[in-house]
């Protein structure tokens, strides 16, 4: 696992050093690739005889594509990119949802409720700062649903091992996933969607971005 880790962690390194500078249209796309591939293999070589393996597998897929298909609009501006690696997304939360409602049971009315007062705020966000969303706004509205629920569902998990006095890791391994991976998509409304002033503002928020979101995914692989 250590040498995993290990691995993982230079990978990221590696692509948070070509993000939004000089060498990003040449290395980011594959970088990127490689460091989402990456988890893919330490999944499969971690649960390789898990019930829930292609649960999370199908999801973890999900996030691999919808990786890549974002990073080629890092590089090359084309919303296609993003409209389709947006709706991947969504896909591969349904399936973390799945994971999580099928093996932590009982899920609460509320996980499906809270998520659309969660939207309502994205939009006095949106109009208040204004987000430069054009077309985008409508999937991104679903996104924001979707994401919403699968932490919620992430947090009750480890709210109820907490109340039933749960010492096992993995449930509070998923409610940390979750936050983290929420305050990663928090971020992407300003990295895509705010006009920073300073270019070192973008480059930081983009470097949140990944360690929050890779972290989630792997805290999700070791809670299989």
């Amino acid at each position: 696992m250590l040498l995993e880790l290990v691995i993982y962690g230079i990978l990221l390194t590696l692509l948070m050093a070509v993000c939004d500078n000089k060498y990003s249209r040449r290395c980011y796309v594959p970088l990127k690739a490689v460091c989402s591939a990456s988890f893919l293999v330490i999944l499969i070589l971690n649960n390789m005889f898990s019930e829930s393996l292609h649960k999370l597998l199908i999801a973890l897929i999900a996030c691999f594509v919808g990786d890549v298909l974002m990073a080629y609009y890092n590089v090359r501006k084309d919303k296609h990119y993003m409209t389709l690696g947006t709706f991947v997304f969504i896909f591969g939360h349904i399936f973390l949802l799945i994971y999580m409602c099928e093996d932590y049971k009982p899920t609460y009315p509320l996980v499906f409720i809270l998520p659309v007062f969660i939207c309502g705020l994205m939009y006095l966000l949106y109009k208040k700062i204004h987000l430069h969303m054009g077309r985008l706004f409508y999937p991104s509205f679903v996104y924001c649903y979707f994401v919403s629920a699968m932490s919620l569902k992430a947090i009750e998990v480890g709210a109820y091992a907490i109340a039933q006095g749960n010492s096992h890791p993995a449930p509070y391994m998923i409610m940390a996933a979750g936050i983290l991976f929420f305050l990663s998509d928090f971020s992407i409304l300003f990295l895509y969607f705010y006009h920073f002033h300073k270019r070192w503002e973008k480059r930081l928020t983009h470097h949140f971005n990944l360690v929050t979101y890779y972290v989630a995914i792997l805290l999700f692989v070791f809670s299989l």
